[in-house]
């Protein structure tokens, strides 16, 4: 998927026509960025237990800097193949880490005041589910080139309804106005089954066979993909991709390779996202990303092949 950078242009040719922001230091203005990203995650368990988090980080980094790789640093990178297609996910070990530390320049996770997400719900809601004030929380220290704050929400228990509206307000601060950001977020993924049977339930699946995914199709035309993350013991993964259309099939060599073969577990995960941007006319934000994760979790096993 494209970096948040690429966006900015794209972002900036959509505001053209808005008054620019005033910037007092150009130097600094032309050899930095800033850009932000939100992110609702919503997770269904395979007990049927329901976790939400809501996080943001807006993040300034050199113009020279890999703006991807700094993103997936700060865990806000969302890797993806092309739809119809699968990658293995890395495994991220530390030595791969070190070198891709040593690309990056200093990144800072800048403060934007208070930040709280509301409902703005078709029906009234109220409760503690209708307005989620974030909190500001120093960064884990990542090789010293990592410093600042992100913000995210204190309770992963409380659940925040899917398919209504959603609205993002930020204070601002010295370096950024404050600004109000409104997005959709999509239907929580719904009778979800991995051949045939209920994911939540459990799925027994062959060694080596491709497994039909089916589930209730989304709002395609609103940009929603599906994507699938398969997990084995061992900590290797497979992700594909999908049009949210109702069904779709992993491949089963792919699996066999990453999963182990006969007697192995797996965890499917099956994710629905919806990404919209924001940025134009925002001083000291070139460039965002509101972008809503919502899953079903599930455990597989894999059968022993029958003679």
């Amino acid at each position: 998927m494209p970096s948040l950078r690429s966006a900015s242009l794209l972002l900036a040719l959509l505001g053209a026509g808005c008054s620019a922001p005033v910037v007092d230091d150009v130097a600094d203005a032309s050899s930095a960025l800033t850009e932000g990203v939100v992110l609702v995650e919503r997770v269904v368990a395979s007990d049927g237990a329901t976790q939400t988090n809501v996080s943001a980080k807006f993040m300034r980094l050199s113009v020279a800097s890999d703006a991807e790789m700094a993103e997936r640093v700060v865990g806000s990178r969302l890797d993806l193949p092309r739809v119809g297609g699968c990658m293995k996910l890395p495994s991220g070990g530390a030595g791969e880490k070190a070198a891709s530390l040593a690309s990056l320049g200093p990144i800072e996770l800048v403060d934007v005041g208070d930040v709280t997400m509301r409902v703005k719900a078709k029906a009234p809601i109220s409760g503690p589910a209708a307005t989620v004030p974030l909190a500001l929380r120093a960064f884990p220290d990542v090789g010293d080139i990592v410093s600042g704050v992100f913000y995210t929400s204190p309770d992963a228990a409380s659940d925040l309804p899917s398919g209504e509206g959603y609205v993002v307000d930020a204070t601002g601060s010295s370096g950024i106005d404050k600004f109000s950001i409104e997005a959709d977020a999509p239907a929580a993924p719904d009778d979800v089954r991995a051949a045939g049977v209920l994911l939540t339930d459990g799925v027994t699946i062959e060694d080596g066979a491709s497994i039909p995914m089916r589930w209730r199709s989304g709002d395609a035309a609103r940009g929603d993909l599906v994507f699938i993350d398969v997990s084995g013991a061992s900590g290797a993964a497979v992700r594909c991709a999908f049009k949210d259309a109702g069904e779709a099939m992993l491949p089963g060599s792919l699996l066999h390779a990453s999963l182990g073969g006969q007697g192995a577990t797996a965890t499917i995960a099956f994710h629905r996202t919806r990404r919209r941007g924001f940025a134009p006319g925002l001083a000291g934000l070139d460039a965002g990303e509101i972008r809503f994760d919502l899953s079903v979790v599930g455990r597989a096993t894999v059968a022993t092949h029958a003679p």
